[in-house]
């Protein structure tokens, strides 16, 4: 009961801001099929005295890298409390200087380029996209924020083609909106962290679990909605069975199964969010009634690694993932936790409810891959200490990924390791799953990142065990 609680209050998350302070409006608009172009109008709560500045992100939260996102803005335009045009200057970073000092700005408009975007990034996960019948649009890449406003609430408009039907994270819904929708995000983050997907190629289905589970899918070819949902469900019930409860009052699968823009263009990669998840994948990794067992077990299991990072750095995190630093990727000391342990996680919850040879014979496979990967990495990244090599991956984990592999390698043998122990010595009775409950209530109670020392007692609080030895072995270089 205790853990359940921790996990509801968790709903109130540390990027949550005070429901009493003033509300911004952002209007976004995708005027017509075939348009490369949003338009994006940010109206402040009052006139603000100028002058205020734009930003536009180009950290990504959960990327440990950076786009210039700005690079596809333009224009950028400002008006006062009387509609009078305000001057707009450009500085330097991702920054507009709005107005001069004398005047008030009401509202702020710019545009971004999506189809420039998505040329000009080659990760599919980085990149929002425009098709004749679809568009996909991530938070982070389209929305720019008033420095100093980012912790205030926020009311979103989103006006699309007449007959398009139009799905935002932040408050799905089955049947889709037609034409225009709105929701409300409790702050910028909140807000940026959210995906946007319209067109009449958008795919939706709602299925019932422990919290209601969207599926939204775009393809460029033939997949089973279906099948992928009923993967999603399975793989969000073992989760949320893993924790104990779910900090989220619904959960939305963003799935894009695309043909490649260019041979250069990668797909394959897949982000997590608060209450949602994205998978930016080649049309190979479609589930139809023809995919065999290991495709639908690769599905299932890439499914829980990703909606299992909604706890774990979302809402239990190390230093540097909040509060988010939007212009500059966060130097972070705590990836092989957040990538390794939850990876783990997955491999424990994939495992269950199967026979018990072939649970063993499973989880022993997926942990000799890892062993794999940190026996074939190169000697200058086996002599890097675990926080070393997760301060090189704070911005290069998927850029070069030899870095993000060796992570969540080398932190998921960790967390096996630190389940074995705990298992041993207390006869079986208790798991690494206690101390990743335990992890969890700690932040409730705390609600501040814990840091490296304080781990093992946060995990010994839920196992009775201490797993010190253990960490610090892994966090030496191998």
């Amino acid at each position: 009961m205790k853990v359940l609680l921790a996990l509801l209050l968790l709903i109130c998350a540390p990027v949550l801001a005070n429901s009493q302070q003033p509300q911004l409006t952002y209007a976004l608009r995708y005027s017509a099929p075939g348009s490369e172009r949003v338009r994006v109008t940010i109206a402040l709560p009052d006139a603000q005295a100028a002058p205020l500045t734009l930003v536009m992100p180009r950290a990504i939260p959960m990327g440990y890298g950076e786009q210039q996102f700005d690079r596809y803005v333009d224009p950028v335009l400002a008006f006062s409390n009387l509609g009078e045009p305000l001057p707009v200057r450009r500085t330097d970073g991702p920054r507009w200087v709005i107005g001069k000092a004398g005047v008030r700005v009401r509202r702020i408009e710019y545009e971004v380029n999506l189809a420039r975007m998505e040329r000009e990034i080659l990760g599919a996960s980085d990149s929002s996209m425009v098709r004749p019948a679809y568009v996909g649009l991530l938070g982070y890449s389209i929305f720019a924020f008033v420095d100093g406003f980012e912790d205030q609430p926020i009311r979103l408009h989103i006006d699309g083609p007449a007959a398009w039907p139009i799905f935002s994270t932040l408050a799905p819904r089955m049947p889709a909106a037609t034409g225009s929708t709105a929701a409300q995000a409790a702050s910028f983050y909140v807000l940026a962290d959210s995906q946007i997907a319209m067109g009449p190629k958008l795919q939706v289905q709602r299925l019932t679990g422990a919290v209601p589970l969207f599926v939204a899918l775009y393809a460029e070819g033939g997949v089973d909605i279906e099948l992928h949902g009923k993967l999603a469900l399975e793989a969000m019930e073992q989760v949320i069975a893993y924790f104990g409860g779910a900090p989220f009052p619904h959960y939305t699968i963003l799935i894009e199964l695309l043909r490649p823009v260019s041979p250069e263009h990668r797909y394959g990669f897949s982000m997590e969010h608060l209450d949602s998840s994205t998978y930016y994948l080649g049309m190979d990794r479609g589930i139809t009634s023809k995919s065999s067992a290991e495709q639908r077990d690769r599905e299932r299991f890439n499914f829980a690694h990703h909606i299992a990072h909604a706890w774990v750095p979302k809402r239990a995190y190390g230093e540097g993932y909040f509060p988010f630093t939007w212009e500059l990727a966060p130097v972070i000391d705590t990836i092989w936790l957040s990538e390794g342990f939850v990876r783990y996680l997955a491999i424990e919850v994939s495992s269950a409810g199967r026979p018990e040879s072939e649970s063993k014979a499973y989880r022993q496979r997926m942990l000799d891959g890892l062993r794999g990967i940190v026996a074939e990495s190169p000697a200058f990244i086996r002599r890097m200490t675990l926080v070393e090599l997760s301060r090189v991956g704070s911005t290069r984990y998927s850029e070069d990924f030899r870095t993000g592999r060796n992570l969540f390698s080398r932190g998921a043998l960790m967390a096996a390791e630190m389940d074995e122990r705990i298992r041993e010595r207390t006869a079986g009775k208790k798991s690494f799953r206690d101390g990743m409950r335990s992890l969890m209530t700690w932040s409730v109670r705390y609600r501040r990142a814990f840091h490296i020392e304080e781990l093992p007692a946060i995990l010994a609080e839920g196992t009775g065990v201490d797993t010190r030895e253990v960490m610090e072995k892994w966090l030496r270089p191998l």
